[in-house]
């Protein structure tokens, strides 16, 4: 049985490779920094392949034989998994390291990444748990300002059907730009929240790789309502 390591595992996408992994029948090992946040592990329910161990209890060891997900998409500002690097490192140093798969956004193009293991680029992914980082999150919250954000409008995917995609290549040694089926996807889905017209700041990095298209399993709307649905009721338990 497969074996995966997901670091940054209750953030956004961190958490959906968990989910799209066991659906797939693999063994989890989900790392993050805090404790276990019981009611979001709940929505993928008792599953015996998986366990979840805070950072600072991990031994730092890994077969192998495993594969290791570094999804530093999710760190965003820094704010989260800044640890990332830290076990990037470490692995590195290993006799015989693991398969890694890396995932970045697509800004991070413009950096130069010379990495054995697979490379994901994506653009901006949302659903439900995306970070208030992002325009969706913020105006689905009533937000009367906008402090920023880190949308990038090249494109917009279903966290869940970028996590799959994800897991499905994750075997190749390859480079992979991950691209929505329609070029104003971001448009469109900002649509069912607002419309206003927003300017973005996004430096537009020049990734290399294979284009993957991710074909939505969902529409816009249905997501953006999942979404709007699921931040009411995070308001309301609090």
């Amino acid at each position: 049985m497969d074996h995966a390591f997901v670091f940054a595992a209750q953030q956004f996408l961190g958490f959906e490779l968990c989910d799209a992994l066991l659906e797939k029948g693999w063994t989890v090992t989900a790392i993050d920094e805090n404790k276990a946040f019981e009611d979001k592990w709940l929505q993928i329910g008792r599953n015996a392949n998986l366990e979840y161990v805070p950072y600072g209890d991990w031994n730092q060891n890994v077969n192998s034989e495993c594969t290791v997900f570094l999804p530093y998409y999710d760190q965003l500002r820094g704010e989260k998994g800044s640890y990332l690097t830290a076990v990037d490192g470490l692995l590195g140093k290993m006799d015989q390291p693991p398969h890694v798969v890396r995932i970045y956004s697509n800004e991070f193009g413009i950096r130069n990444v010379e990495s054995e293991g697979s490379i994901f680029y994506i653009p901006t992914l949302y659903g439900m748990h995306q970070p208030e980082d992002f325009l969706f999150a913020q105006l689905l919250m009533g937000r009367e300002e906008i402090s920023g954000f880190v949308d990038d409008p090249t494109g917009a995917i279903y966290v869940k059907d970028a996590a799959r995609a994800i897991v499905n290549l994750s075997s190749k040694k390859e480079r992979f730009i991950l691209k929505p089926l329609s070029e104003r996807s971001w448009n469109e889905a900002l649509s069912y929240i607002s419309d206003e017209e927003f300017s973005t700041k996004f430096r537009h990095g020049t990734p290399k790789g294979k284009e993957i298209i991710v074909r939505p399993s969902k529409s816009h709307e249905s997501i953006i309502d999942q979404q709007r649905k699921g931040i009411h009721m995070h308001e309301i338990q609090e």
